[in-house]
């Protein structure tokens, strides 16, 4: 059954709180669903859930930013339970129109080491590796451990 995808609503956040969580422990990063993020997320207009029979099976949240040349729709991150490619492939069309409706033509998002679903959807929907590689710092005592 073909997942219904749409906007974001803070009543979702049970659901990719816990979507989350099993995505960040599985690949060993960071969780980015905390309190207050998500609120932010609903704002952006460009934030998207799946669902099968009313249960949520996936998400992207998206911002866009402006530097001053061109806008663009940065993904921070698009999780699907088990890692389902076809899944992934309806919230990248949801973004991607998105995207367009808004008049933003480029789209950006990085991909977690490991994350073969998300690497399989996006080439399936005509995005393309770039060759960068991305460095990170976290400060504080955040940072520390």
């Amino acid at each position: 059954m073909a997942p219904l995808v749409r906007l974001l609503g803070s009543e979702d956040e049970a659901a990719l709180i816990t979507i989350d969580r099993d995505y960040a422990e599985a690949l060993a990063v960071e969780p980015v669903i905390v309190p207050g993020c998500l609120s932010f997320f609903v704002r952006t207009g460009h934030a998207f859930v799946a669902e099968v029979s009313g249960t949520v099976i996936g998400f992207a949240l998206a911002q866009v930013v402006w530097d001053g040349s061109r806008p663009t729709l940065q993904v921070r991150r698009m999780v699907a339970t088990g890692g389902k490619s076809k899944i992934l492939e309806a919230l990248l069309a949801a973004i991607t129109r998105s995207a367009y409706d808004s008049g933003v033509y480029d789209i950006e998002l990085s991909v977690i080491g490991g994350d073969t679903a998300a690497e399989a959807a996006l080439l399936a929907t005509g995005f393309r590796r770039r060759p960068v590689v991305a460095y990170g710092r976290v400060l504080g005592s955040r940072g520390e451990g």
